[in-house]
């Protein structure tokens, strides 16, 4: 990529976009490209519509601590069923390839109670070691160390085992490659001005990235899930697209449309075994959460959102909360910036129990 590319501005963006570059969150049929370009040695069977697959497993959830054997069962499942393939090895070597360097990208914000779960990264750790990923190649990661240490997943810079850290204050920010937008309150802007600066963990450590948000509302974006999870937690200076009439968009969206993320994203696993309904993205509060067992596999992070948008709302309007579909507006400007499907006739959702 040159350094032209790496700059991109609101001015050049509709430009970039058109250039149809292959990446991930593109649905089913973006990700062929994607496997052409880092020669996976599988491929994806091919389907008319974008494919979110939602496996569930009822009373998972009674204890308030999954089962790690279920959930690796849940896991499998998914794969199988996202992928067509039988085995465990095979689903993620769809995937993979054991020199990938495979970035897991939770959201850690939310504590022990509303974050992603080390049961869930760690069946995805076990899939990605089965398609011959080596442990210390594997990075868990998110914007603030602090974060991912209180959501139970300790850290780890060393040269054994999967590593965890942050990009604050591990890895860092990559001053050459950024996201530059004058859709934002300037007085809210911090060092770097108009530009947002990308993670040195997306630009420079990982080859790959798995998405794994929690299913939740926010107060501001109106959810928090793929999208949201993924391009404010990848870049700094995020405070000044939050205040009306933002709402975090168009930035959500052009953020994981930027070519140096685009293209590293392979998958996302939406942990929503435990979810919220109001107060997020870090509620506390027992009662706006709820246990919908379930977790959400796909290539497509418009659709997932769209089908995260819908359960979130309806839970919203069975606890006589307005509803946030006209603040998710995000996620319909990431179908515009080709990351995928929002119209709901065009997302398939295959449902399993397990």
């Amino acid at each position: 990529m040159n350094t032209k590319d790496n700059h991109l501005s609101r001015r050049d963006f509709l430009k970039h976009t058109a250039l149809g570059v292959a990446g991930a969150g593109v649905g089913m049929s973006g990700f062929r490209n994607l496997q052409a370009a880092f020669g996976a040695v599988e491929s994806l069977p091919f389907f008319d519509k974008s494919r979110v697959i939602a496996v569930k497993r009822s009373g998972i959830m009674k204890d308030g601590k999954p089962d790690p054997k279920i959930i690796q069962n849940m896991m499998d499942e998914g794969m199988f069923t996202l992928t067509g393939k039988k085995t465990t090895a095979d689903a993620w070597r769809t995937f993979f390839t054991p020199e990938d360097v495979v970035g897991i990208k939770v959201n850690p914000i939310g504590g022990v109670k509303l974050s992603t779960r080390p049961e869930v990264v760690n069946a995805i750790i076990r899939g990605l070691v089965s398609a011959g990923v080596k442990e210390n190649n594997i990075i868990i990661w998110d914007r603030f160390s602090y974060h991912l240490i209180t959501a139970g997943f300790p850290a780890n810079h060393g040269s054994r085992g999967v590593r965890s850290y942050g990009t604050e204050s591990a890895a860092g920010y990559d001053k050459a490659i950024y996201y530059e937008s004058l859709d934002d309150d300037y007085t809210l802007r911090q060092d770097d001005g108009a530009r947002s600066l990308f993670s040195k963990i997306v630009t420079q450590h990982v080859t790959a990235i798995i998405n794994v948000p929690v299913m939740k509302d926010h107060g501001i974006a109106g959810v928090t899930l793929c999208l949201k999870n993924l391009a404010f937690g990848a870049i700094n200076n995020t405070q000044r697209f939050h205040p009306t009439p933002y709402f975090c968009d168009p930035a959500s969206a052009e953020v994981c449309a930027h070519p140096v993320l685009r293209d590293k994203v392979r998958l996302h696993i939406v942990d929503a075994l435990q979810a919220c309904f109001d107060g997020g993205p870090a509620s506390m509060k027992a009662w706006t959460m709820w246990n919908e067992e379930r977790l959400f596999f796909g290539t497509d992070p418009v659709a997932i959102d769209r089908i995260g948008l819908e359960i979130i709302d309806r839970k919203r309007k069975e606890n006589n909360h307005p509803s946030v579909f006209q603040k998710a507006r995000h996620i319909a400007t990431a179908e515009k910036k080709g990351l995928g499907v929002y119209d709901r006739k065009n997302i398939e959702l295959i449902e399993l129990n397990v």
